[in-house]
């Protein structure tokens, strides 16, 4: 066959292989809200089987023989060239990984998320420990497989993970922007520790209902479209795709702060909305190129819309009064003395509370504790106890229990070592990419009158226009600097943290 006819090929088994993973998001969704517990192990066995399914399609003699045509070719289309490029990539991957690898594997990653469940609802984490045991040597070992593929021969298997949800990210480069954000927060800390921020009244109770009604009517603002995608309630807020039309956002309100659910939803709306516009967009539509690029990106996109703009004076001069009108304990509280207080920086156990802040020491927790399980200096069984002295080390917390340490996030038990790394990445694109759309629509001021008048459109357009139309067209690197004109840098997160904590407490 010739090129046309191998790309048309690649193309076809591209979309079946999409469709087959929406079907497994499918899986995944409904045994987080609502499969019963009994169906559990019927449920890993139907995942894994499509999982199978998957990887037999992903590595099939049509795919590797169209790749074999296409090697070397160069298309005007840079979508073109980036699905072959994909390709290229998953193929090398795919093929590393034995059909039984990737059932027993998924079957694992099942057992673990249960077990996560139990040992989180009762505190013990030596109901997870096993599993848990289990999954990071699963990891370890596709790790391994996966640096015996082109460039990854000369890498660290951590390295190697850390490339899997961020393309050409390694422990060098995470080493140098993390010392260096983690002594600026350090620093800011020293000098808010004795600023005193009254923001009792965001925890006093309100009604769950309007709340969420709230809530939904900020992410209408956003441009959720409910068409197009459902809000659901989960033990952890997430967002997931099941097809080109249907995205799925979770949130929960069983925190005890007002404003976390809010945070929360609006975060998992930046991830849908990128998600929407991407999966929306032809020719990328019903492809491998329909989605965001990479989960550093992605989170760019959802810490931007919880942190610099929800947690922004501007933003709440609009929306405050419909708040006011659904939480009674809000009625009486001025609007700068709110906005203080959902900006409140103190150190704190569950990482998706934290303040925009400390946030980002719970980030550097958890990956100076992934470098440490991958290279052997730290085994599961002492996990725990390495968590809390770190805790109280980095993030200036020390840990209760393990419920509120080690046993709060799913992400482990779904084999998503060198994810973590990735939300804190996503904070440094935030501030990056805020800094170019700013200038294009104006400055600062700008943007803040469009977020005063409720109109977030022109926003959402330069974010579309320049970010979540490209889908994964683009690596992180290239998009980055087709929109920013530069490599990944912390100075302008830095920046924006120290100006706007110094303007909200210390000016």
């Amino acid at each position: 066959m010739n090129k046309e006819q191998a790309l048309a090929v690649l193309k076809n088994k591209d979309k079946q292989i999409v469709k087959l993973n929406h079907i497994l998001a499918i899986l995944e969704w409904d045994q987080d809200t609502v499969m019963p517990l009994y169906a559990s192990e019927e449920r890993g066995e139907q995942s894994a089987l499509l999982s199978s399914l998957v990887h037999k399609m992903s590595t099939s003699s049509e795919i590797q023989e169209s790749l074999d045509v296409l090697d070397g070719c160069d298309f005007e289309s840079d979508i073109d060239n980036a699905l072959v490029r994909y390709w290229k990539k998953e193929l090398g991957r795919s093929l590393c990984l034995p059909n039984k690898f990737v059932e027993d594997f998924s079957k694992a990653k099942n057992s673990a998320h249960d077990s996560w469940l139990r040992a989180r609802a009762e505190g013990d984490f030596s109901i997870y420990e096993k599993d848990l045991d289990k999954i990071l040597s699963f990891a370890k070992e596709k790790m391994s497989l996966f640096s015996k593929v082109g460039s990854n021969s000369s890498r660290d298997l951590y390295d190697v993970a850390l490339d899997v949800f961020e393309e050409g990210l390694d422990t060098k480069t995470v080493d140098l922007l993390f010392d260096d954000l983690e002594k600026t927060i350090h620093c800011l800390m020293d000098k808010l520790q004795d600023i005193e921020v009254d923001d009792s009244f965001l925890f006093s109770k309100y009604d769950e209902n309007k709340l969420h009604s709230f809530c939904l009517s900020v992410i209408d603002r956003m441009g959720f479209d409910h068409n197009r995608g459902i809000v659901g309630i989960t033990a952890h807020p997430y967002t997931t795709t099941l097809g080109v039309d249907d995205h799925r956002i979770s949130t929960r309100y069983s925190d005890d702060g007002l404003f976390d659910p809010i945070g929360s939803i609006v975060h998992e709306t930046g991830h849908a909305l990128y998600e929407m516009c991407a999966s929306k967009e032809e020719p990328i539509r019903g492809t491998s190129l329909g989605t965001g690029v990479s989960m550093g990106i992605h989170e760019s996109q959802s810490r931007f819309w919880e942190n610099i703009m929800a947690r922004s004076k501007a933003f709440w001069s609009y929306q405050y009064p419909y708040l006011q009108e659904n939480i009674d304990s809000l009625k009486n509280v001025p609007l700068d003395l709110f906005v203080r207080a959902i900006n409140k920086s103190k150190p704190s156990a569950i990482r998706v509370n934290a303040d925009e802040l400390t946030y980002n020491l719970h980030i550097i927790l958890r990956y100076r504790i992934e470098k440490e399980l991958f290279n052997g200096t730290l085994g599961v069984h002492d996990l725990p106890e390495r968590w809390n002295e770190l805790s109280q080390d980095i993030i200036r917390y020390k840990v209760k229990n393990d419920k509120e340490g080690v046993l709060q996030d799913v992400h482990w038990s779904m084999g998503e070592f060198g994810y973590f790394p990735t939300y804190a990445i996503g904070n440094i694109y935030s501030a990056s990419f805020y800094s170019s759309m700013c200038k294009d629509l104006g400055g600062n001021g700008a943007v803040d009158s469009l977020l005063s008048s409720g109109d977030y459109s022109r926003i959402t357009e330069w974010q579309s226009d320049n970010i979540w139309k490209c889908g994964a067209t683009y690596s992180p690197s290239v998009l980055l600097d087709r929109v920013t004109h530069s490599k990944v840098d912390a100075e302008p997160f830095k920046e924006y943290l120290v100006t706007k904590f110094s303007d909200l407490y210390l000016n």
